[in-house]
């Protein structure tokens, strides 16, 4: 990717990748606490919960946006100083949050969020493959993976500061501005990290070497171009499920008359999902090793149906909640990058294919958010 001894270029390399999955666990610390501070939030801004849940529908407009014209930022301008821009405005939208009361103002930095993940994990998938190439694999499970920690944490960091309500008497003020501060101050770390990483090595990865395209005949492209789409539309129900569920479970657990969970006990309930959502994904690794990518992908399909069984039938008992929805994480963890290994295994992965997986996701996500809103 640049000049310099081959020890010095892994160890910049090192860098890089790791500013590239510090910021994607930042930002699965900004989506995993969207569910449990969602009723907090609708206090705040002085609204109906279906009204606050109507940022998902915003983010995913911004991240649709972002997907989409993305690329374009990084033909003109250093990837890197383009990545720093980005995260930058993350920080202030993300500590922004809680501060307001006007709700066009939250659904405008929602945008903006979502906005920025579609421009920066373009960036960040692609620099990763570059500099790691036969183990990009590898790196990119990392990055995915580290989304779903960040996810996991975020709502044991937020349960404490939320408000809370005893017998109808309120014993307890929100404090949301806390973990959203907390998480402006890992950005600020991260944002540091980059520039000294910027100042050692400023070589744009467009500065660096060239993507070879294999060119290939009109069948195989009309070979790839279904096995995108199929990929397109599993994709699209795989991670429509796992938002929905992760965002607003937590209110369907507080406000079910049969389970009466606390908001708090709403927080853990979303706090075990992406647990278990994390460890499905380390697992997986190993779990490719021993078998193959289908035999994977039946098994977590099997996870799902026994998740979803489970809570439809017992949907009264608060422990096969619990276990629904560790099982659901569980199961639904493996499914994003199986389907994509086993069909990259067929064609050259290209700058295309990214656009692809990252828009899939998000316009099914929009749909509902304004359908769960309305």
């Amino acid at each position: 990717m640049g000049g310099g001894t081959p020890a010095k270029r892994r160890y910049v390399d090192y860098w890089h990748s790791l500013n590239q999955i510090l910021n994607i666990f930042a930002a699965g610390l900004t989506f995993g606490v969207f569910g449990p501070a969602l009723m907090d939030l609708a206090e705040i801004y002085s609204s109906k919960e279906n009204d606050i849940a109507l940022t998902n529908s915003m983010r995913a407009l911004g991240t649709l946006a972002g997907s989409i014209i993305g690329g374009y930022f990084y033909k003109f301008m250093n990837d890197q100083i383009c990545m720093f821009i980005v995260i930058l405005l993350y920080a202030l939208s993300t500590v922004l949050t809680p501060v307001f009361s006007s709700l066009w103002i939250l659904h405008v930095l929602a945008f903006v969020g979502g906005f920025v993940v579609g421009v920066f994990e373009i960036g960040s998938q692609v620099r990763l493959v570059r500099a790691w190439l036969e183990q990009s694999a590898a790196a990119l499970q990392a990055f995915h993976t580290a989304f779903g920690v960040g996810a996991m944490l975020a709502p044991f960091v937020a349960a404490p500061f939320l408000s809370s309500v005893e017998d109808g008497v309120r014993v307890k003020e929100t404090q949301l501005w806390i973990p959203f501060g907390i998480f402006g101050v890992v950005f600020l770390l991260i944002l540091l990290s980059m520039l000294g990483a910027y100042i050692v090595d400023p070589v744009g990865i467009h500065d660096s070497k060239k993507v070879e395209v294999k060119e290939t005949g009109s069948s195989r492209k009309t070979f790839e171009n279904l096995l995108v789409s199929l990929l397109f539309l599993y994709i699209l129900f795989t991670v429509n499920t796992e938002i929905t569920y992760s965002s607003l479970f937590s209110v369907f657990a507080v406000k079910s008359p049969d389970l009466q969970f606390s908001k708090s006990m709403g927080a853990y309930l979303a706090g075990v999902f992406w647990t278990t959502f994390t460890v499905g994904r380390l697992l997986s690794i190993f779990a490719a090793m021993l078998v193959d990518i289908p035999t994977l992908l039946y098994i977590s399909h099997a996870m799902l149906l026994a998740a979803s069984g489970l809570m439809v039938a017992f949907e009264s008992s608060a422990l096969c909640v619990w276990l629904g929805t560790a099982l659901l994480g569980l199961g639904i963890s493996s499914l994003y990058g199986a389907a994509s290994g086993y069909c990259f295994q067929y064609f050259t992965v290209r700058h295309f294919h990214v656009s692809v997986i990252l828009v899939s996701p998000v316009m099914v996500s929009r749909i509902h958010g304004a359908r769960a809103a309305a």
